[in-house]
Formats: structure tokens, C-alpha cells, sequence
């Protein structure tokens, strides 16, 4: 007996221990986080409520009065995604139990248009835009509509996160020399359940990326790659 530990002492059983414990901390550490492509049926006949119908005509509006009137302020980098299709994805979401919280957060919100109707479905959130003209716009029409989601003005990327993108990229995500929004909020990636995403063609690769590495260990991206193109993936660390 060693004295004042009350236990047999047996050097090579809990050296091997040790070694083994050691093993296994180095192997958790050297895992990479993955990113699972979840099955997720949405229903894209699902019908729309009449009050977020009106929210949707309003956005209507205010993208064909832009439109109208694109070459008065020209956004080449703004291209909006089928709301009324992601309404009916975050809903389906909403109800299926699959997210580990309610926190949502949309990379370059543009409009805030989704920002808002996810809020209008139960989540607490937060809209993140590049563009200073965007952003006034974004809370205007949260305002309009009573909306209670956030806009914050900064750069989706979380601080380093372009060393990702494979050299040379050309993504589009990369050209905003803004301060990140994260770090002028004190917020983290990590911070939300829920992530929105409609990527440039060539740069959902990218995104994946950054979120594989900074958002939580189980945390959701839904990602609008096009006309009744609707990807959910979850995150594994």
C-alpha cells in the first residue's frame, strides 16, 4: 500500500492507463469536424399563412422597385434567393426538431427579407450584410413589418476564416474589406443554431468550409443553391 491512497499500486497497469488516456485526448484532437448533408423533404407546395404572404408581397416591392432602379445604385454582388421556397424550408425545419436551439443567422442578408421570416417562425434572429445601403434597407423593412430580427452591418466571414478559401479564389465573400460583424458584436459563429446561406455558383464549397471549422458542434447550415435547390447540413465536431 501506498501510503494515504487507500489502493494497490501497479506501475505498468496505470502507465498503460496514462498512455491510453494520452492516445485517445491526441486522437479526439487530431479529428476534423464534419459536415453531414442531412435527408430533408421539404414540401415545396406547402401553402403560406395570408400574414406572411403580405411580408413576402412587401418584399416583392421593394426588390422590384430596386430593380427598377439598379443603375441609380448598382450592388453586382446581390442576387436574391426564392423567399417564398425558403419560408416554406425554414418551417419545415422549424417543426421537425432538428436544431438544438432557436438562434438563426443569415450570411449577407441583403433585404433582410429571410432574416425576418425567420423571425416571424420562432427565431431569435440576425441578419449580417456587407453592404452600408443594404443594411438601412434591411431594417426598414423589419421595421415595416414588425419584424423583431437584427441587422448587423459587418463581414459574415468569423476573423481568418479566408485563409479556407483555396488560393487564387475568386469568391465573392472575399471582396468586402469590412471589420467582421462578430467581432464588433462580441459574437461567435458558434453562437447559433441555425445558419443561412444562398452562396455565388463555385463558392457553397467555401462556405461549407467555414462553417465546418467556426460554427458548433451540431449547429445547422441550410444552404439555397437555386430553384428547388435546398441543402440542410448538420456539423459533427
Amino acid at each position: 500500500m501506498v501510503a494515504g491512497l487507500g489502493r494497490t499500486w501497479n506501475g505498468d497497469a496505470e502507465t498503460q492507463l496514462a498512455s491510453k488516456e494520452k492516445m485517445n485526448r491526441n486522437k479526439s484532437h487530431n479529428q476534423s469536424p464534419k459536415l453531414e448533408l442531412l435527408a430533408f423533404d421539404w414540401d415545396d407546395s406547402a401553402v403560406i399563412p395570408a400574414e406572411t404572404e403580405l411580408i413576402l408581397e412587401d418584399a416583392d416591392r421593394v426588390l422590384q422597385t430596386y430593380w427598377d432602379q439598379w443603375h441609380k445604385r448598382p450592388i453586382e454582388q446581390y442576387v436574391a434567393c426564392d423567399f417564398r421556397d425558403v419560408w416554406r424550408a425554414i418551417s419545415c425545419l422549424t417543426s421537425s426538431g432538428l436544431a438544438r436551439g432557436n438562434t438563426f443567422c443569415e450570411w449577407g442578408c441583403g433585404f433582410g427579407v429571410v432574416t425576418g421570416l425567420a423571425s416571424q417562425l420562432g427565431w431569435e434572429s440576425v441578419g449580417i450584410e456587407a453592404e452600408s445601403f443594404l443594411v438601412e434597407q434591411a431594417q426598414r423593412f423589419l421595421k415595416r413589418n414588425r419584424l423583431p430580427g437584427e441587422i448587423l452591418h459587418g463581414n459574415f466571414l468569423p476573423p481568418g476564416s479566408e485563409r479556407l478559401a483555396r488560393s487564387q479564389s475568386n469568391h465573392a465573400s472575399l471582396f468586402h474589406q469590412i471589420p467582421s460583424a462578430y467581432e464588433q458584436h462580441d459574437l461567435e459563429l458558434d453562437d447559433y443554431a441555425l445558419v443561412f446561406a444562398y452562396p455565388w455558383p463555385g463558392e457553397h464549397h467555401f462556405q461549407q468550409e467555414v462553417f465546418r471549422h467556426y460554427a458548433g458542434d451540431g449547429a445547422l447550415l441550410l444552404m439555397f443553391l437555386g430553384p428547388y435547390e435546398i441543402e440542410l447540413y448538420r456539423k459533427h465536431a
